[in-house]
């Protein structure tokens, strides 16, 4: 799933640009933030396929460096100037030139090994929606992926509701049997890896792995 963060502390420009990319359905999910504490305690939590910042600062840009890990970060600003890592685009811009750039950027990013993560012995990658050990391999479709991204970031069990919720939506045609039964193939598939879903008191599920 592509997911792209903006952090600006000019409101309008920054949901301007939010617009723009949900509209044109650049990415899965756009966040958007006017702190740049909060982007990056965001950074550090959550993976995403590109960020955006507005004007940052020497300092901001020094510690986007260190926290980055190889994230395309893009950096729009009034003036030229050369990072030592991401790229400048200057202002005022054209989103027709801009947007091939992010795009090809984010892709780039999300197929390439820093976008993994390792669940016990196997690497997990989320927008290949694969996951390998050596030669093998196992594909997930994209809601076996999406629950097992989900479930690899919470440290308490998480309820039927909620996973609903958070990889399906709200919907009239989804139900818990929906979700079992993702869970019951996603096992099935993943009975190889020593990797499985735990049911919490049969009221929500927990990921299992050494």
């Amino acid at each position: 799933m592509r997911r792209i963060l903006i952090c600006s502390s000019r409101e309008k420009p920054r949901q301007a640009l939010a617009g723009e990319l949900r509209v044109l359905d650049i990415a899965q999910e756009v966040d958007e933030t006017a702190s740049f504490d909060e982007a990056v305690n965001l950074l550090k939590q959550e993976s995403f396929s590109a960020l955006i910042i507005d004007e940052a600062t020497e300092e901001q840009i020094q510690q986007i460096t260190q926290i980055h890990e190889n994230t395309p970060v893009f950096y729009l600003a009034d003036q030229s100037f050369s990072p030592l890592s991401g790229q400048v685009v200057q202002k005022p811009f054209r989103l027709s030139v801009f947007l091939p750039t992010l795009i090809a950027a984010a892709a780039q990013f999300e197929q390439s090994d820093h976008a993994s993560i390792f669940i016990g012995e196997w690497r997990f990658n989320f927008a290949g929606k694969l996951l390998s050990r050596e030669e093998e391999e196992i594909r997930l479709t994209e809601k076996e992926a999406a629950l097992l991204n989900y479930l690899y970031g919470q440290t308490e069990p998480v309820d039927k509701e909620t996973l609903l919720r958070e990889i399906w939506g709200y919907g009239e045609n989804i139900s818990t049997h929906t979700l079992e039964t993702h869970i019951y193939r996603l096992r099935q598939k993943m009975e190889p890896t020593g990797i499985t879903f735990s049911a919490a008191n049969g009221d929500g599920y927990r990921l299992i792995y050494e």
